[in-house]
């Protein structure tokens, strides 16, 4: 019996545990349901013939597992998390994010496809292997951790701590999902992040607006202080932030012309007119992969409720993060920005470091890599696209800085799932080709 065969025949199953995991909540950044969820992933895991026990980090739960091969002395280290986003705004969910409804062979819900349905569906292929093959072709290590979704700042702690039990030859970080042209989607690396949050106080109280000559508004240097930072064509002026810049090697450049045009897509989803600066195919592709950023993600300071205040507020605050590329390092790039805010005359804005990540990368060469576009190929019957790094940002360092070993990023979830938004879905068929993907993943590892 093949894998799609083994799926088919024990698929009810399948959904019901899949739903079972959506409807256990897990939203890490408000702490809710975690401990449960990492008890219920080590029991469906153990379902499925694998080893898996909870440890406790210093943070939320890391849940681990092991299968034996009989076949190869190879290990493969799969990495994916079991934590979701907060699911607000509820009233824009068109089903509650927690019930996991089934609505022609679509499932919605919050961690659907990031990525609850990820872990499932390698949970599946392996329990094929386990439960029908009686052997996995290589070794296979799990590692799903529940901080993924607010920056993971306790997984290089474990990792550093666990590097015996985390030995491999290569590592999976199963959290991606397909390009927009329904191809599969491969990432040998991705970009870093530094994310801040910049303070400004100056009064005890609010005052009334018409101190502003006198009174120094907060909001206003918050506003400067930001211009300080990027200018309008989009380069950040922090000097010395371009510095350690890998440059772009002529094989990775050769895999972004390669890629498909994606501004149309990414237009027409997002329903605006163009992307900024009007860029376009390879040079859009470019920016994408190879910039890095500075971006604001949240503003607040003063009135912003319905009508109108004449108040002059007493504090401002800002959320920031900056995408790096290899080979930006985040806590070098926080000391440059202080620099800079105290260079340019804003001593008075304080700084927080809200988390951080390293930027990765792996050689096309590797054989996880060759192994996973092959597997790609022959599961959805199309040439993957590769990426010479991600334009988001995880955990991957863990793996190839702290473990030293190649990393790829894939993953089965569909395009444009509305992950992180209201009504994420999946959906059934999506998943059974992930499995097959998977099962393919293992069999070209073992022979590479």
């Amino acid at each position: 019996m093949d894998v799609l065969s083994y799926t088919k025949l024990t698929l009810e199953d399948f959904i019901g545990k899949y739903r079972c995991l959506l409807k256990q909540p897990s939203i890490s950044a408000k702490n809710v349901g975690i401990k449960e969820c990492a008890s219920l992933l080590r029991d469906l895991m153990e379902d499925s013939g694998i080893y898996a026990e909870v440890f406790q980090s210093r943070g939320n739960p890391v849940v681990y597992g092991e299968v034996e091969s009989k076949e190869s002395d190879k290990i493969l280290l799969v990495y994916s998390h079991y934590d979701v986003q907060p699911p607000d705004p509820l009233s824009e969910w068109i089903y509650p994010p927690f019930e996991a409804e089934v609505v022609d062979g679509k499932i919605v819900a919050r961690g659907a496809s990031d990525s609850k349905g990820n872990i499932m569906a390698f949970l599946k292929a392996v329990e094929y292997y386990v439960k029908s093959e009686k052997s996995a072709p290589v070794n296979v290590k799990f590692l799903f951790e529940g901080e993924e979704e607010i920056g993971s700042p306790n997984l290089p702690d474990f990792v550093e701590a666990h590097r015996d039990l985390l030995k491999a030859d290569a590592a999976v970080c199963w959290d991606g999902g397909l390009h927009p042209s329904n191809r599969p989607s491969i990432c040998l690396g991705v970009k870093g992040i530094l994310y801040v949050e910049l303070r400004c106080k100056t009064a005890k109280v609010d005052v009334h607006s018409s101190y502003a000559p006198v009174v120094i508004n907060p909001a206003w240097r918050i506003v400067w202080a930001l211009n300080s930072i990027k200018s309008q064509d989009g380069r950040i002026r922090v000097e010395g932030w371009y510095d350690d810049i890998r440059p772009l090697a002529s094989e990775d450049a050769k895999l972004i012309s390669e890629i498909p045009p994606e501004d149309e897509d990414i237009v027409k989803e997002l329903g605006i007119k163009e992307l900024l600066g009007g860029v376009r195919g390879v040079d859009a592709l470019r920016k994408l992969i190879c910039e890095p950023t500075a971006n604001i993600a949240g503003l607040k300071s003063g009135y912003i409720e319905e009508g109108s205040k004449t108040v002059l507020p007493c504090e401002a605050v800002v959320k920031l993060d900056f995408r790096l590329v290899v080979d930006q390092k985040p806590d070098k790039l926080f000391d440059l920005l202080r620099r800079h805010l105290d260079d340019e005359g804003f001593r008075d804005i304080e700084i927080v470091k809200l988390g951080s990540l390293l930027p990765s990368k792996t050689p096309p060469s590797a054989p996880i890599a060759q192994a996973s576009s092959r597997a790609a190929e022959a599961s959805y019957n199309a040439k993957p696209v590769v990426y010479p790094n991600a334009a988001g940002s995880g955990p991957d360092y863990v793996f190839t800085n702290i473990l030293h070993l190649d990393s790829v990023w894939t993953g089965c979830a569909p395009p444009f799932s509305k992950a992180h938004a209201p009504n994420e879905f999946n959906t059934v068929d999506y998943l059974i080709k992930g499995i097959l993907y998977v099962a393919n993943i293992l069999r070209e590892f073992k022979k590479r």
